[in-house]
């Protein structure tokens, strides 16, 4: 069962708009007891409730396929709530004559409105408050640490249970940036004929870091604008949202703010953020006052919570993505998470 559901923005200048999955409330002998709840914080772009960027014509269905398996495809008693929404300026989270809401949001607007998803779905009567839990894919795992902070200062909300970090733990946009840069120059070396030969002489080192530099210098301009225009018009750059995540230590925060039960699982053919923190060693360093924390590098997992066979390849996300929104999500992460939701929520 879906609902529809809003609830106001941190700042209070919008409705946000998002689906709300939960089984029928006549689920046989268990539809007294109150439901966990997972809330999906998505990754970096327009992306709307269902794991889309409409603008891009980019369907994945993540945000829907996880909803749908945690409601529908668990064991009976086991079911999962999951709220998902629309970004500010993505879907329905949108405000009249306001084209560059989206744009103009940084990452701490971000952060403030996932505490008032929570707020929503701790207010809910199917809902057990106690058992809140975080799901963040790439961006929504970096800042995963800034809500439970956000969250945990608040008189009025219970502390989060349980976070769960896809394709993003102990990572920053930063780090991110550069590995991706790494990515591209050495997919482009193992490039052959022609198509290698264009490659070496159009994507080179020195024309990545000038890219990135020339971009950073519109961000950090005089007036710190909101957002920044590229490509002569043609696309668009949230400033402050940059700004913000560049002076946003995430791996302080990490170490600071998560006290709550972790899951971590990054692939090893994500080519775009560094799977090397879900090793066991390192990830219990990184989150020292967690409750606990569990985590996984599936061999095929890719950025996309999809499974890859052959290589992995900067060169070929985008078609990639294209081609892996038409499958299921990576069976190995689904049972890791099943796996720890039954630990973790159900005691078993």
């Amino acid at each position: 069962m879906i609902e529809e559901v809003s609830f106001p923005s941190a700042d209070g200048t919008l409705k946000l708009y998002g689906d709300l999955s939960l089984p029928p409330d006549d689920d046989g002998p268990h539809k007294k007891a109150l439901l966990p709840a997972i809330v999906i914080v998505n990754g970096s772009g327009p992306i709307d409730r269902h794991g889309n960027i409409p603008k891009m014509k980019l369907k994945l269905n993540t945000s829907n396929q996880f909803a749908k398996h945690m409601v529908e495809d668990r064991p009976a008693g086991r079911s999962i709530a999951v709220l998902s929404y629309d970004k500010r300026g993505v879907g329905k989270s949108i405000k009249k004559g306001d084209k560059n809401l989206f744009y103009r949001t940084g990452m701490f607007d971000i952060v403030m409105d996932a505490v008032e998803a929570v707020r929503y779905v701790s207010s809910h009567p199917r809902i057990d408050k106690s058992k809140i839990v975080l799901m963040g894919h790439i961006e929504g795992a970096i800042i995963l640490p800034l809500i439970c902070r956000e969250v945990n200062n608040n008189a009025g909300l219970p502390p989060i249970f349980g976070c769960i970090f896809y394709a993003g733990f102990g990572e920053t946009l930063e780090k991110a940036m550069e590995l991706q840069r790494e990515n591209i120059l050495a997919d482009v070396q193992v490039e052959t004929g022609v198509k290698g030969f264009l490659l070496k002489r159009l994507i080179t080192e020195e024309k990545l870091i000038k890219q990135n530099k020339d971009m950073m210098a519109k961000v950090h301009a005089e007036g710190e604008p909101e957002y920044i225009s590229m490509y002569c018009g043609l696309a668009k750059q949230p400033a402050k949202w940059w700004r913000e995540h560049m002076t946003n230590d995430a791996i302080a925060a990490l170490k600071q703010h998560i006290t709550c039960h972790c899951l971590a699982v990054t692939g090893q053919k994500d080519v775009q953020v560094d799977n090397a923190p879900c090793s066991p060693e390192k990830a219990a360093t990184l989150v020292p006052l967690a409750a606990s924390i569990e985590s996984h590098r599936p061999t095929n997992l890719t950025h996309a919570l999809r499974s890859l066979d052959g290589r992995a390849s900067v060169l070929n996300v985008k078609s990639d993505y294209v081609r892996m929104g038409k499958l299921p999500l990576d069976a190995e992460l689904l049972s890791v998470t099943d796996d720890w939701c039954d630990r973790r929520l159900f005691g078993s």
